[in-house]
């Protein structure tokens, strides 16, 4: 990714955020207060946050059709991945873009020392559940709320 598409790649990835953590049962306002956090958490230092990496995902044609973000981590002596973001634009999405990304990044990993990757997946993002079983990503902890 550019410096040039930086910005508006942050800006709509808080706003989508914010969007999902509503979904799941936020008020907006502090749904977006908590992704506006997580990004500059996340990336202090934008671009060049270390051990940060942000790609472009492009089409067959080579036009920017949505990103990924991901982190290396080192946990106990052992680096993993883990995705903060990954979106196909609505448009492109069902032409196998995302199981395209996901297995491009398995490899890009590799060049990096790591062998696992893990993520997070809002409960109601059926498809994406759906897309990371079929790639042999597992459950690992649920989280449940009931509001009372």
């Amino acid at each position: 990714m550019s410096e040039t598409e930086y910005p508006a790649w942050r800006d709509h990835g808080i706003k989508a955020y914010a969007e999902d953590k509503a979904q799941s049962g936020y008020s907006l306002e502090n749904a977006l207060k908590l992704a506006k956090k997580s990004y500059e958490n996340g990336l202090p230092q934008g671009l060049n946050t270390p051990d940060n990496y942000i790609f472009t995902i492009l089409n067959a044609t080579e036009q920017p059709v949505g990103a990924l973000w991901f982190a290396v981590k080192e946990h106990y002596g052992k680096k993993s991945a883990f995705i903060y973001d990954i979106e196909i634009n609505p448009a492109e999405r069902g032409k196998g873009l995302g199981k395209a990304t996901m297995l491009s990044l398995e490899e890009e990993v590799k060049k990096l020392g790591v062998n696992k990757i893990g993520l997070h997946v809002f409960a109601f993002n059926k498809t994406a559940h759906a897309l990371y079983a079929s790639l042999g990503y597992k459950t690992t902890d649920i989280t449940m709320e009931k509001t009372i």
